[in-house]
Parts: C-alpha cells; sequence; structure tokens
C-alpha cells in the first residue's frame, strides 16, 4: 500500500511538473501581441455583416486596411461627418481593400446588432469592403487594437507596414493636418518605403 501510495504521488507530482512547464512555456507567448509592424500581419477570420466570413488570406497579394471603429464614439463620428475617413476611403476605392472591425462586446451599452451598423455607416456614406464582428475581442486583442478609430496598414506581401492613429489631429482643430494612412497608402502603392510607420492613436477605448 505504502509504495503503491508513492508511486501515485509521484505520478501526480510529474503531471503536476509538466502542467506548470506547459502553462509556463505557453503562457508568455499567448500574452504577447501578435502584431507587428515590420512583420507579418497575423492570420484571422470574422464575419461580416451579413454573416459571410470574411478572411486576412482571402486578399494575399493585395494592400489592405484594417480600421477599428465604434459608431457611438465622438472620435469616430467626428473623422466621418467631417470626411476625414471617408475622403481617404474613397481616394482608394480598387486600390485596397478596407476592413472596418467592431470589436464591442455584445454585454456593452456600445454594441450594435450589424443591421443598425449597415444603416449608420450607410448614412456616413462609409466606403469599405466589409465590416466585420469582432464581438469576443479576439482579433482585436491580437492587434492591441487600443481605441476607435486605430488603423493598421497591410502591404500587398502580408507584412503589418502601419500602426497608428489616422492623423495628427486628435482635437480636430488644426487647419493643416497629417493623414498618416493617406501618406502611407502613397508610399505604399508607389514601391516605397513608409516614412512613418507607427503613430499614436487616439479616440475612444475599444469596448471589449
Amino acid at each position: 500500500m505504502k509504495s503503491r501510495s508513492f508511486l501515485t504521488t509521484a505520478v501526480l507530482l510529474a503531471v503536476a511538473t509538466g502542467l506548470v512547464f506547459m502553462f509556463g512555456a505557453f503562457g508568455p507567448i499567448a500574452n504577447e501581441p501578435a502584431a507587428e509592424v515590420g512583420k507579418a500581419a497575423p492570420a484571422f477570420s470574422l464575419t461580416d455583416l451579413n454573416g459571410n466570413t470574411v478572411s486576412l488570406a482571402d486578399f494575399k497579394g493585395k494592400v489592405v486596411v484594417l480600421e477599428w471603429t465604434n459608431p457611438n464614439c465622438p472620435f469616430v463620428q467626428r473623422v466621418y461627418r467631417d470626411g476625414i475617413m471617408t475622403k481617404v476611403q474613397k481616394k482608394y476605392t480598387d486600390k485596397v481593400v478596407w476592413l472596418s472591425v467592431n470589436s464591442t462586446s455584445k454585454p456593452h451599452q456600445d454594441y450594435l446588432e450589424p443591421s443598425a451598423l449597415a444603416a449608420k455607416y450607410k448614412e456616413w456614406k462609409a466606403d469599405h469592403d466589409a465590416m466585420l464582428m469582432d464581438e469576443d475581442g479576439t482579433v482585436g486583442k491580437m492587434f492591441d487594437a487600443k481605441t476607435t478609430p486605430h488603423m493598421y496598414i497591410i502591404d500587398a506581401k502580408g507584412v503589418l507596414v502601419y500602426n497608428g492613429g489616422i492623423d495628427d489631429d486628435p482635437r480636430g482643430n488644426k487647419s493643416e493636418k497629417v493623414n498618416y494612412v493617406d501618406t502611407a497608402l502613397d508610399e505604399v502603392l508607389a514601391g516605397k518605403a513608409v516614412g512613418t510607420t507607427t503613430s499614436k492613436p487616439y479616440g475612444c477605448s475599444v469596448k471589449y
């Protein structure tokens, strides 16, 4: 009995040690942001407002813009109302793939059903290729999206080349502003290196 008890204890200790090792090895990796400028953008799949699955891999060989958004955010309302976002969207229609991502969780008061989202962005004359639902925040956290709006650009090779704000005017009071996304897209499409690869995103926090 004593030897069997000792053996059982030894096995349990071995299993426990293995689990600690496994979680110790994989835990930190899981907590690290997967998206990093200069490296391949992480793959993902989400559903659009019609329930269709959209994957980043669908757009291999194309330049992709990711725009984190929440229509209840005053900053998002301003960049659409003043045409700051739509002007860039329309300029690059047929040149890039523009994916808007909504990571607002269902329990949050800002959450809108797909039909309501579609109506709001139609009212704003948004010119994106798709609005994607990220209700559990998986993709938002993968890209470390912090604000709405928060912008990313992925080049035709699948490399993340820009991460930051739409422009350098968080308060919306500059007469002359630099639209980082517009400038970076011009550079990418011309085959040039992006001059400003990161900037500080501004807006409301993403409602994970």
